[in-house]
């Protein structure tokens, strides 16, 4: 009975990672809260979260890839591709390096009640970036990202380091503000989601490799596959969703939730 409980559990938890992480909510805000509403925080839940965001990156990865291949390769004569190496690269360094440096701090950050400020203010951010957005774009094709940008874009995508501010969140209000058509600034986002969400995966199950064993390992990927699943399934769907529904909704969810953990704790 004690296993099936936790059978239950990662499946839920894998269906939440699987669809909040294509939403500006903050997947990882919404894991926690759960996990703490149903009073299972413990060491083997944390890595829970850790499998099942590796789930849904890979089904990211999946969907993403050829137009990542396309960005990553050299520029010919016949083609020139503006977006190189050296872009990604400046939107994903700046959380790199402070999540390294900062790792054990972060952490001491997870939990519900640091999740409802970063809640509230994330809303804050995605309602002021849909209201105050260029009228019409200057970037309207992810080939068309400067460096400048890029740049830009990754120091914001550092909130995503506080728990429940949401890293797409972030990346995608900032580049809106920053002139970037919705539909580039969400593909962008996801792209450099890959090698952020993937490498803070790694670095968490190396750190905390001592919580795996052959008796929660069934665990583990019970949540890792559900999240792939319903990540890969239903992507596409979600993604359209968020190209059409305004940011400002998304906000207020955010306030709803924030409101709903203050109530209920």
């Amino acid at each position: 009975m004690f296993f099936l409980h936790k059978i239950i559990i990662s499946i839920f938890i894998g269906i939440t990672q699987g669809i909040a992480e294509f939403f500006p909510i903050s997947s990882t805000g919404h894991m926690i809260i759960f996990i703490h509403w149903l009073n299972v925080e413990n060491k083997e839940t944390q890595m829970l979260e850790t499998f099942v965001q590796l789930g849904s990156t890979l089904a990211v990865f999946l969907f993403f890839y050829k137009k990542i291949l396309k960005l990553l390769k050299l520029k010919t004569k016949k083609e020139k591709n503006k977006t190189k190496k050296i872009h990604i690269l400046l939107s994903i360094l700046p959380t790199i390096f402070l999540g390294i440096i900062f790792y054990n701090k972060i952490k001491l950050l997870f939990n519900y009640i640091n999740v409802m400020y970063a809640l509230i203010l994330g809303g804050f951010f995605l309602i002021i970036s849909e209201k105050f957005k260029p009228k019409k774009s200057k970037t309207n094709s992810i080939k068309d990202i400067n460096l400048i940008q890029s740049l830009i874009i990754g120091f914001f995508q550092t909130l995503c380091l506080y728990p429940g501010f949401s890293r797409s969140g972030a990346s995608i209000a900032i580049s809106m503000l920053l002139g970037l058509k919705r539909s580039v600034a969400i593909n962008f986002s996801f792209i450099i989601s890959i090698p952020l969400i993937a490498g803070a995966s790694i670095l968490d199950l190396i750190k905390n490799i001592q919580n795996i064993n052959v008796l929660n390992i069934s665990y583990f990927l019970t949540g890792f596959i559900v999240s792939f699943l319903v990540s890969f399934i239903f992507m596409k769907k979600l993604i359209k969703i968020l190209n059409k529904v305004s940011l400002t909704f998304f906000g207020i969810y955010r306030f709803l939730i924030a409101g709903l953990i203050y109530l209920i704790k």
